[in-house]
């Protein structure tokens, strides 16, 4: 609640009236000074305090004495002369309280003796002194009166809408004087911020969600929507009113102690799906495109999205999972082939293809350095699949015509593989295993120079063991006749 510890509004005997007979007055703890003007002095000259405040009693005179009725001593001559004037305007507050309704209301259950006519002292000098030591009422009077014992701002929230109204319909607050309203004890609990103040906060009268009437008292909307991003979507929010001298939440947001998981990260999917009303509370959509940037799960598409009147949400950093360890790049085909959709919620094509493309160009973010010395090993023992990235007839046979590894003569002299004893005889099983290779250096021509059984040809059969020449030829017998020629044959 508000009530302005040390800053209560300074009111001259605590009065103040708005038009129309409600409220504000303010009370004043001790600790302020006393006023400036010298009851004392002048207690054997008005022997009644609505002598000067009869607007106290009397709702159409006047709070304060009009300032020529003061000449009719102070006239130069008997008494020195004075230039006090009745403050322009009541000071702002947000209290109910007026001396007029609180008159009536004593006077109704108690008539005999009105407590503020008969008896202002009991609300604004101290206990033992004299009647016109005049202090600015305390709000321990009010309690002790009202027979609440808790200590002001720790009151049942049903008490706070006795005293009080609303901050945004106290407009005579301003910004700094609202700041500096004392904190109920309530707000230094441990869990307050991430739910001890939503459950004080919530209220259903006649079935209805409301709004608890000692948040209001302190609170405009503006506090809620610096924090809350679905504050738009909560009844309980909706219920205060908005206003820009509310102070808004300038804290850093708690993070939750689930959050702080190791494995939170690979699991928070699976309890968004149960339920995203919490999550709700931090997070925007927009939120959780920082990592789900691909296909976006139903429970990132059940959040708000980002617009007014609503926290722009948990600011994040994009953080690869555990599973994505150094080497990972070199090992991530598999899972992502058995599992896309899990790859899916973080990356989309264009990612994938940065080094997977379909087109000629250099990979430098893709092999790690110094690769091009050993990637013919990689080659041939497929340990990499080249043909996702490079096409072998046009990126492979440019590098190694510039390197002069080409294929200048019929295999068997003077070639490349000539430091490679026996290997005309083996080549069979590496063409099979890596043709890709081989069509890096080697041109159709070169192989049916010793494998066609025409055009004078060796007729060294090409197929491996096994080979179904049927199977092959109902497939594709374009292929045979590189070879055969028409006259393919129909078994072998």
């Amino acid at each position: 609640m508000k009530y302005l510890g040390r800053k209560w509004l300074a009111i001259v005997l605590g009065v103040a009236v708005l038009g129309g007979g409600a409220l504000v007055a303010a009370p004043f703890d001790g600790r302020q000074q006393q006023e400036k003007f010298p009851h004392a002095r002048h207690a054997n000259l008005f022997p009644l305090c609505t002598a000067c405040h009869a607007g106290v009693t009397e709702a159409r005179q006047p709070i304060f004495p009009n300032p020529a009725s003061c000449a009719s001593c102070h006239d130069g001559v008997v008494k020195q002369r004075v230039s006090w004037q009745p403050p322009a305007r009541p000071r702002g507050s947000n209290l109910r309280f007026t001396h007029g309704a609180h008159h009536r209301a004593v006077t109704a259950r108690d008539p005999a003796d009105s407590v503020l006519v008969r008896s202002c002292s009991n609300c604004h000098t101290r206990e033992g002194e004299p009647r016109m030591a005049v202090r600015l009422a305390s709000s321990s009077r009010c309690l002790a009166c009202h027979g609440l014992t808790a200590p002001h701002v720790d009151n049942p929230p049903a008490a706070c809408a006795k005293c009080h109204v609303p901050l945004t319909e106290a407009p005579g607050l301003t910004a700094l004087e609202i700041a500096d309203f004392p904190k109920p004890s309530s707000h230094g609990a441990p869990d307050f911020r991430l739910g001890g103040h939503s459950r004080l906060a919530k209220v259903t009268q006649g079935g209805r969600v409301g709004i608890a009437a000692s948040c209001a008292t302190c609170h405009a909307r503006n506090l809620c929507i610096s924090c809350h991003v679905n504050a738009a979507e909560s009844p309980v929010i909706s219920a205060l009113k908005l206003d820009d001298r509310s102070p808004v939440f300038a804290l850093t947001q708690p993070v939750p102690a689930s959050h702080s998981r190791r494995d939170f990260i690979s699991t928070h999917g699976r309890d968004a799906e149960r339920g995203t009303a919490s999550c709700a509370t931090c997070h925007t959509r927009e939120s959780c495109a920082t990592c789900h940037s691909g296909t976006a799960p139903r429970a990132v598409a059940s959040l708000p999205a980002a617009g007014p009147n609503r926290a722009a949400g948990a600011q994040l950093v994009r953080t690869p999972p555990p599973s994505h360890t150094r080497d990972f790049r070199e090992k991530h085909g598999p899972e992502a082939g058995a599992r896309p959709r899990t790859c899916q919620t973080c990356h989309v094509r264009s990612m994938c293809l940065t080094c997977h493309r379909p087109d000629v160009g250099p990979q430098a973010r893709y092999h790690p350095e110094s690769f091009i010395t050993r990637h013919p090993s990689a080659a041939y023992s497929r340990s990499a699949s080249c043909s996702d990235c490079h096409n072998p007839a046009q990126f492979c046979q440019s590098c190694h015509q510039q390197a002069g590894v080409v294929a200048a003569r019929r295999i068997g002299a003077a070639g490349y593989h000539d430091a490679f004893r026996g290997f005309t005889l083996g080549h069979g099983q590496a063409a099979r295993q890596s043709l890709e290779s081989c069509a890096s250096c080697h041109a159709e021509r070169d192989c049916t120079a010793c494998h066609s059984a025409v055009g004078g040809g060796f007729r060294f059969s090409p197929h491996g063991p096994g080979f179904n020449a049927a199977r092959m030829r109902s497939k594709n017998p374009s292929l045979c006749i590189a070879c055969h020629g028409t006259a393919i044959p129909t078994a072998r």
